[in-house]
C-alpha cells in the first residue's frame, strides 16, 4: 500500500517556475515550498496531458499548492479573467478555426451582437421578482453580450496578447486526504489520482467554468438581470430542450432542468452538464454532468479511480478556443468564483493505467 508523508503547511508561493512542456502550450508553475518533487512532477505530467493535445503558442501561468480546504474538496481553482465582447470572442473563435469541430461550432453561433438567453431569477423577471420560471431575455443588454473567459482561454484566442508572467489562476489541492502520485501500477484503493485532480483543474484555468454558478448562487430578486455579465465560453454551447423550443443560443438558467453540450444552436446533444450547487443537481455547473463518465471535468473523483481525459474534454477546449489535434477517428463524435473537484463516496470500479 502506498502512504502520503505528512503535507507541510502552505506558505507565501515562491516566484520560481517548474517546468516547462515541449508542446507549443506550456505552463510555467509558481510553487508552494512545501510540495515535494512527487507533487512537482505530478503537476508537470498533467500539464503535459493537455500540451500534448493543444499546439496554442502561449504559455499558461499558474501558482501551485496545499492547503485546507472545505469538507470533500480535493482541489480548486481560481482563474484570472478577462472581459471580452460576444462580437471580439465570436471574430476571436472565426480567425482560430482549425479543425472540422471548429468550423462546426462557429457556424453554430449567433452572428448578432448579442445572445438571445433563457435565464430564471433576477428582478426582472416577468414571472416574478426571483422566480425559478424561466424566461426568455433577448433585450441585448450588457448581460447578453458579454463573455467573461479566463485569461488563459483568452490568450489560446489572441484576446490577451500581453507577453508577460502574470498569474492566469492559483490551484490548491487539500492537505486532508492521500495522495497517489505515481499512476503507472493504477491507483491506490484508499488514494485519489493526484494527476488526474491536477488535470482537472488546470482544465478549469484553461477555460471550462460557467457563469450559471454565479447565477445560482444568486438567483433571489435582489439583482437585475445586467448583473449577470458572466457568460463563459462553455456556456455559448449551453443548451436545453427549452432554449431550442424558444430559438435562443443558450440556457443560463440556475434549475434542476438537463443542460447540454450543443454546437448547432441547441438541436444535437454531444454531453450534458451538471447544473449548479444550490438551485440545480448539488455540482456546479462549471463540469460534466456526475458519474455518467464524460471526461476529466466531471464534478467529482473517487478513491482508487484513475482519471484521464477524453476525447469529448478535448474537444469542448476545440470549441472555446483551443486549437486540439485530435486523434484518429475522434472526429466520428460529430456525426467566476473558484471551482473544483468533490470527492466522491463510491464510483465505478477503477481503471487501470
Amino acid at each position: 500500500m502506498k502512504n502520503l508523508k505528512k503535507l507541510l503547511k502552505l506558505v507565501p508561493l515562491m516566484a520560481v517556475a517548474y517546468g516547462g512542456s515541449v508542446q507549443a502550450l506550456e505552463f510555467k508553475f509558481t510553487y508552494d515550498p512545501s510540495m515535494d518533487q512527487r507533487a512537482l512532477a505530478g503537476f508537470q505530467a498533467a500539464a503535459d496531458l493537455w500540451s500534448s493535445a493543444f499546439t496554442d503558442k502561449v504559455t499558461v501561468n499558474l501558482n501551485i499548492g496545499f492547503t485546507a480546504l472545505g469538507t470533500g474538496i480535493l482541489g480548486s481553482t481560481g482563474s484570472t479573467r478577462y472581459v471580452s465582447s460576444y462580437d471580439n470572442f465570436r471574430n476571436a473563435l472565426k480567425n482560430d478555426i482549425s479543425t472540422p469541430f471548429d468550423q462546426k461550432a462557429v457556424s453554430g453561433m449567433s452572428t448578432k451582437s448579442c445572445l438571445s438567453v433563457v435565464m430564471n431569477g433576477t428582478a426582472v423577471n416577468p414571472n416574478g421578482a426571483g422566480s425559478a420560471t424561466p424566461f426568455l431575455d433577448n433585450n441585448c443588454n450588457a448581460n447578453n453580450n458579454t463573455i467573461r473567459m479566463t485569461q488563459a482561454n483568452a490568450r489560446a484566442l489572441g484576446l490577451y496578447t500581453a507577453q508577460d508572467n502574470a498569474s492566469d489562476g492559483n490551484i490548491s489541492f487539500s492537505t486532508a486526504f492521500t495522495w497517489d502520485f505515481d499512476r503507472t501500477d493504477g491507483i491506490t484503493s484508499n488514494a485519489f489520482d493526484f494527476i488526474g485532480v491536477a488535470a482537472h483543474e488546470i482544465g478549469h484555468a484553461l477555460g471550462l467554468v460557467s457563469g450559471v454558478d454565479t447565477l445560482d448562487a444568486n438567483r433571489s430578486g435582489n439583482y437585475s438581470d445586467v448583473a449577470f455579465t458572466y457568460i463563459s465560453p462553455t456556456d455559448v454551447f449551453r443548451c436545453s430542450n427549452l432554449s431550442y423550443q424558444n430559438n435562443a443560443d443558450i440556457d443560463f438558467s440556475a434549475d434542476n432542468r438537463t443542460k447540454y453540450f450543443s454546437l448547432d444552436k441547441c438541436a444535437t446533444t454531444l454531453a450534458t452538464f451538471s447544473t449548479g450547487r444550490t438551485y440545480g443537481d448539488s455540482q456546479q455547473a462549471s463540469h460534466w454532468k456526475d458519474n455518467l463518465d464524460i471526461g476529466i471535468m466531471d464534478p467529482t473523483g473517487a478513491r482508487g479511480e484513475f482519471m484521464d481525459i477524453t476525447t469529448m474534454d478535448y474537444l469542448m477546449f476545440d470549441a472555446i478556443g483551443w486549437n486540439y489535434v485530435p486523434e484518429p477517428g475522434s472526429m466520428a463524435l460529430l456525426g467566476f468564483g473558484a471551482v473544483g473537484l468533490a470527492a466522491a463516496r463510491r464510483r465505478r470500479a477503477a481503471k487501470q493505467a
